[in-house]
């Protein structure tokens, strides 16, 4: 006799047939959210975040660092620094030396330091004329420095001084300024040459100027000059070479100078 088993030993027949299991989105849920519903929720604003960065809302991630500009990194320097301050330290010094121990050359004549200085440079008139105008321009200035430097050597300074009894140039600039008329500074600085002064070179290359043949407004004359050309100077200048005393008032007939 056949036994017919029955249903119940296998109890998975008699679970209905259904569909395959619901998926969920990948990705287990964060800890902390249970649930399908809060699962749904979170992927929500997972979304709604995406949507923010291709909005450019907001930045993926960390922004990469920026380099820093060519020349704020060479400001920035170690090195750079201290050869800048290096600098300044020897500018600082050069500025020092000058200010309180001074050139070496300024306060020598220009026989020794003109002819080197005027192959390049204009600093003297560029004629006998002018030259004489500038050395009365200078007194009536009180520019004692600009004054004996246009006297050729410290023997033609020495010379100034004496024809008017003063120990040295400057002492002598600063006494004759002292003689000129208050009010009469420009007419005595503007000394007027004649035409009927010659100013022909002679044959040693020499212009002689008499203070008497000027027309001198408020102030002492200041004698006899002799004016040449500095060798090899820029535009031909002109120094005074020697000088003369003259009497004082001019004479009528002007007679021969004295040494």
């Amino acid at each position: 006799m056949m036994l017919v088993m029955a249903d119940h030993e296998h109890p998975e027949r008699d679970q209905p047939i259904s569909g395959p299991p619901a998926i969920r989105p990948p990705g287990p849920p964060p800890a902390g959210v249970p649930g399908d519903e809060q699962w749904r929720q979170f992927q929500e604003f997972q979304r709604f975040q995406e949507f923010q960065r291709t909005q450019g809302e907001l930045p993926e991630g960390p922004s990469p660092r920026r380099r820093r500009p060519l020349w704020l990194r060479v400001l920035l320097n170690r090195w750079f620094r201290r050869l800048v301050f290096l600098l300044v330290v020897l500018l600082a010094l050069s500025w020092a030396y000058d200010h309180y121990f001074g050139n070496p050359d300024e306060d020598k004549p220009a026989s020794e330091t003109g002819g080197q200085r005027t192959k390049n440079t204009l600093l003297f008139a560029t004629s006998a004329k002018e030259a004489v105008r500038a050395f009365y321009d200078n007194v009536a200035q009180d520019i004692a420095k600009d004054a004996c430097g246009r006297l050729e050597t410290l023997e033609v300074e020495d010379q100034f001084a004496r024809h008017f009894n003063a120990p040295d140039c400057v002492s002598a600039i600063h006494r004759l300024h002292g003689e000129v008329e208050k009010g009469q500074v420009n007419n005595y600085a503007e000394v007027r040459v004649p035409i009927t002064v010659d100013l022909t070179p002679g044959a040693d290359g020499t212009v002689v100027v008499s203070s008497c043949d000027l027309e001198v407004v408020g102030g002492p004359r200041l004698g006899r000059f002799t004016l040449r050309v500095i060798p090899e100077s820029r535009g031909q200048q002109w120094i005074i070479s020697r000088h003369e005393a003259e009497s004082s008032p001019c004479p009528a007939d002007a007679s021969p100078p004295t040494g």
